[in-house]
């Protein structure tokens, strides 16, 4: 939401790198909204049990759900958004940007690093490896295609501008016969009817072209193209035999890149000619290919592939990242607290990028195993750099080369899913959509196994598991450790990330990928469902729930079932809502009187009931109904929360008796004395004058004169009809009635008689007495709180007068 991005000061929020890199600032990502999104939204700021009560650490203290760590992570998730382009359909007198439509991500602006999450894992963690996807992923079950329209270039991915200008771009235009073309065709009686999305839910054999292809950006399908997008996956921040790019030319920046990926494409020379050429029948312009593609299409052609100058025979805005012979090696800096920040060093370069280089300061957090590399001159406790094994840096840190090493984890069929879960991180994509044979599947112990040898148990075994939130889990066999090279002790488990470091290969369509990892963390939190039950208790039923009925709210939001509602999905709201309004403790009529039950009504809800029940009605030559400077008379108006953390605290605990019982009670924080008075002044002059500004009423019209409402804005129609035979029936009838309507017949006898004794005074002017009548209700107890109020039949003793200190 652009609003929320405002409010909260994430929009337009940079990364560390890019603001080091255009602008040579060191600053951080705005930690704001990922702050509040956990605080106010999803978790809470303590751990909880299923029923609402907080989890204790060995001294009594309630457990924080997260520290500054992770609020520092989190925050760079939050990079990248920014508004939407303006609407043409839409007019705006001053534009500030487009807050009707939700935000993009600019892919540039977004951090590019692992990320610590809440449970001492990543975001990231459960998703398949990028490299362990099957060949050729674009043809496989579970691909999924956007549909551009007449336009070629990608929007989850980046082109250069000038694609749009050159009308001699190479496109990869799938064959006539390609089963690709015939399921995005989807024809029907000899005509296309193309959809907005596809998935493919079956592996389709490959065509012409396509089976020579490693992967797929757009795909044109008879002058309508779609944008492939690669499922979700991940990569891990440290790999082994690391390969150097080459951007365009040796001048411009060099990176490295998995070899195991297509990420460059390919450059040939011949002997003693560093200017290379592209693979003459390349597929599409900036076609990205693996390592060994690039070297095989280079032999085709009597050519091998090279460290080469410059690319020739096509134009600048044709080429991008081109696989060179240069090794890279990545290494690790380490700060005074054991964040790491990468750092690549290519085998000669001209150029790096600043977020790569070895003065980068984008450190994050790693799961170190024991100690780490210490710089002396950072802390007492050093260590000289694991030994002297590391770089100890005149700026801080230790720069130290690494060694990735990979360590079997099941040798067996694991006991239960908990194992499984408990020991693997690694994601594995689903089994089916490799090809027929390549798995075999054995079951045991609620646990699926899918072999690439029957029954041996080895790194390319996956293991599935429904988890307890019903999603189908998918793991792989394998541990991949981080260590120090020449001094293994010093190790930490590698760190995956949704986002490529090589600046083209990160994109809109992994940014995207990663939110919805971040949100699904939140969403499956064990917190979550306690935090959003007790919120929803407080808004519907009651501010201070049992913990009981906290708990069965909690379990249905989990579970997704309350009785016959719900789909048995987590997180179903209507599961969640029929467990907040049908559990006993909502509808029992004994707790009803108990008078810490209930809560008070918001200020706005108090009036809108006013509004409804009493049947306002707008008068002529008013188009809507306005209700005027309510954030000052009442302390609340719809859409007019004064700070991001809405008009009070679900935690406030007011003064007085139900303060010192410790019972919150959140709407009591915006009741002060002119509050109170503004909310029955203007209610008042509602029922007498209409909708107008008169004594304080909450319209703009001028009419001041009671029961007359030709100048109001709007007027309450609701009328009961007199009859004269006898005054205590009549009397009777209407308080009754506006009992129902106004306290849901709450009202207690004691004060009843009281309103039906001054309704009959007014008799027989039927109008003023029914005026008469609703006011007294509005001071009721029962119209101001949910619950049913006892009297305690003492009269209210006399305040004390506060006395004079005899000093000023």
């Amino acid at each position: 939401s652009p609003l929320m991005a405002e409010n909260l000061s994430f929009l337009q929020s940079k990364s560390a790198a890019y603001m080091w890199e255009t602008q040579g600032k060191i600053s951080f990502a705005d930690e704001n909204f990922a702050r509040e999104i956990m605080q106010l939204f999803s978790t809470g700021l303590y751990l909880l049990n299923l029923d609402g009560t907080q989890k204790l650490d060995d001294y009594g203290q309630p457990i924080p759900v997260y520290s500054n760590d992770e609020i520092m992570s989190f925050s760079r998730v939050w990079t990248g958004f920014d508004y939407q382009q303006a609407r043409g359909n839409v007019e705006e007198t001053s534009w500030s940007g487009n807050r009707h439509d939700p935000m993009r991500i600019q892919s540039a602006w977004r951090d590019k690093f692992p990320k610590t999450d809440l449970t001492g894992g990543y975001i990231g963690d459960g998703y398949p490896l990028c490299i362990d996807l099957p060949d050729k992923m674009f043809l496989r079950k579970g691909a999924r295609y956007r549909l551009l329209g007449s336009s070629s270039s990608p929007e989850l991915m980046e082109d250069h501008s000038y694609f749009k200008k050159d009308p001699n771009i190479k496109r990869f235009v799938l064959d006539s016969n390609s089963g690709l073309k015939a399921r995005l065709c989807n024809a029907s009686n000899g005509e296309c009817q193309y959809e907005m999305s596809v998935t493919l839910d079956t592996n389709i054999d490959c065509v012409g072209k396509e089976c020579i292809a490693d992967t797929v950006r757009v795909v044109d399908v008879g002058g309508i193209y779609y944008e492939y997008a690669r499922p979700p996956c991940v990569e891990q921040a440290f790999y082994n035999n690391a390969m150097k790019v080459i951007y365009r030319e040796r001048w411009a920046d060099s990176s490295c890149a998995n070899p195991l990926l297509p990420y460059a494409s390919e450059a040939c020379c011949s002997v003693a000619n560093l200017r290379a050429q592209r693979y003459p029948n390349y597929l599409y312009d900036q076609e990205r290919v693996l390592f060994s593609t690039a070297n095989s299409r280079c032999e085709e052609i009597g050519m091998t592939s090279c460290d080469f100058n410059d690319i020739g025979g096509i134009e600048t805005h044709q080429k991008g990242y081109h696989w060179s012979t240069d090794h890279c090696r990545i290494l690790l800096k380490v700060n005074s607290v054991g964040q790491v920040a990468i750092v690549y060093e290519p085998e000669d370069y001209a150029y790096l990028h600043p977020h790569i280089r070895d003065d980068n300061r984008n450190f994050f957090k790693v799961y170190w195993r024991g100690d780490y590399p210490k710089n002396d001159n950072d802390v007492t406790t050093g260590n000289n750099c694991g030994g002297g094994i590391c770089e100890a840096l005149v700026t801080g840190g230790c720069l130290c080369d690494t060694v990735i090493s990979e360590t079997l984890v099941f040798s067996r069929m694991p006991e239960n899913k908990e194992e499984v879960l408990a020991n693997l991180n690694i994601g594995a994509y689903d089994p089916s959509a490799f090809d027929e044979g390549t798995y075999t599947e054995q079951e045991a112990n609620g646990v699926k196994a899918y072999f690439t040898s029957f029954g041996i148990f080895d790194r390319d075994t996956v293991f599935e598991v429904t988890d307890e939130f019903g999603r189908i889990q998918r793991f792989k066999n394998t541990k991949e450790s981080v260590r120090i090279k020449g001094a293994p002790e010093y190790s930490f488990r590698n760190a995956p990330s949704f986002m490529s470091l090589l600046n083209t290969e990160a994109s809109v369509r992994d940014a995207e990928y990663e939110t919805e990892a971040a949100l699904d963390h939140y969403l499956h939190h064990d917190n979550t469902a306690p935090f959003v039950a007790i919120r929803l208790i407080q808004r519907f039923t009651t501010s201070n729930p049992s913990p009981r009925y906290v708990k069965e709210v909690a379990t249905a939001f989990r579970n997704g079932k309350y009785g016959q509602f719900g789909t048995g999905a987590y997180g179903d709201l209507a599961a969640t809502i029929a467990a907040v309004l049908l559990e006993p403790e909502a509808r029992s009529v004994t707790l009803d009187a108990d008078p810490f039950r209930g809560g008070l009504r918001e200020p706005i809800l108090r009036v809108m009931a006013v509004l409804r029940s009493m049947e306002v009605e707008k008068s002529e030559g008013y188009p809507v109904l306005r209700l005027e400077g309510m954030s000052d008379k009442i302390g609340q108006m719809a859409h007019s929360f004064p700070t991001v953390f809405s008009f009070f605290l679900p935690e406030y605990r007011p003064d007085g008796r139900p303060g010192e019982a410790t019972l919150v009670g959140p709407e009591t924080m915006i009741m002060d004395m002119p509050k109170m008075v503004g909310m029955l002044n203007g209610l008042f002059s509602l029922i007498k004058y209409g909708l107008s500004n008169c004594d304080g009423g909450f319209g703009a019209g001028r009419g001041c004169t009671e029961g007359d409402y030709s100048s109001a804005a709007g007027r309450l129609t609701l009328s009961i009809s007199y009859s004269e035979a006898n005054d205590d029936a009549q009397a009777e009838a209407v308080v009754s009635k506006l009992s129902t309507l106004l306290t849901s017949g709450r009202l207690s006898d004691s004060t009843k008689d009281i309103i039906k004794n001054a309704y009959k005074e007014m008799l027989p002017d039927s109008d003023a007495a029914l005026r008469m009548a609703q006011q007294l209700i509005l001071t009721s107890p029962e119209f101001h709180s949910t619950n049913t109020v006892k009297m305690s039949g003492e009269s209210r003793g006399e305040p004390e007068l506060p006395q004079p200190s005899g000093s000023p």
